[in-house]
């Protein structure tokens, strides 16, 4: 009885070990929402941050890994809350980090379930187009062209970038567009 009883116990705390280190393993979660209205120091949904430039110093600074997960929205690489409306500087960009994951299409700040995952109806774009003045093109062929169309010309050079990073840095979920290169 005493050998099943510590075959019982041994079970128990290799399970619970195991459930200790999956959690660690998470590490921080920082959020992310354009539409957030509280403290704007990423801990929860309702205090999320409003930019993700924000979220990438907290996560860069923050013991590792973490995990930064963005709400529906459009982010673009020049803008945080210290210019909140942008800084017009071309070669700003999201820099992914080691050990970080970087995850959008959530439903965020005043969705009905603000972890609701979904890429097509919680769309979350990184975007180039610094001052939200692009003109769509219609035809797949301007495309090649889109360098050289007028609206696109102070886009971001690099919308995101992973230099110097390796398989742990993260991304995924989000549609990255209005790049110019």
């Amino acid at each position: 009885m005493v050998g099943a009883m510590n075959s019982n116990v041994r079970r128990g705390i290799t399970v619970l070990v195991a459930l200790v280190s999956s959690v660690a393993g998470w590490g921080k979660v920082i959020y992310v929402d354009t539409d957030a209205p509280g403290a704007n120091d990423g801990t929860i949904w309702e205090n999320a941050y409003n930019f993700l430039q924000d979220a990438l110093t907290d996560a860069n600074s923050s013991e590792k890994p973490a995990e930064i997960r963005v709400g529906q929205g459009v982010y673009t690489p020049d803008s945080n809350s210290a210019v909140p409306s942008g800084t017009g500087d071309r070669a700003a960009t999201f820099q992914l980090l080691n050990n970080v994951s970087l995850t959008g299409g959530y439903a965020g700040y005043g969705g009905a379930e603000p972890d609701a995952r979904d890429v097509n109806e919680y769309e979350t774009i990184l975007s180039g187009d610094l001052d939200g003045n692009d003109v769509e093109l219609g035809e797949a062929w301007l495309w090649w062209h889109q360098g050289r169309e007028p609206s696109r010309i102070d886009n971001s050079y690099h919308v995101v970038t992973g230099s110097y990073t390796d398989s742990s840095a993260k991304l995924a979920g989000f549609t990255i567009t209005s790049g110019v290169t």
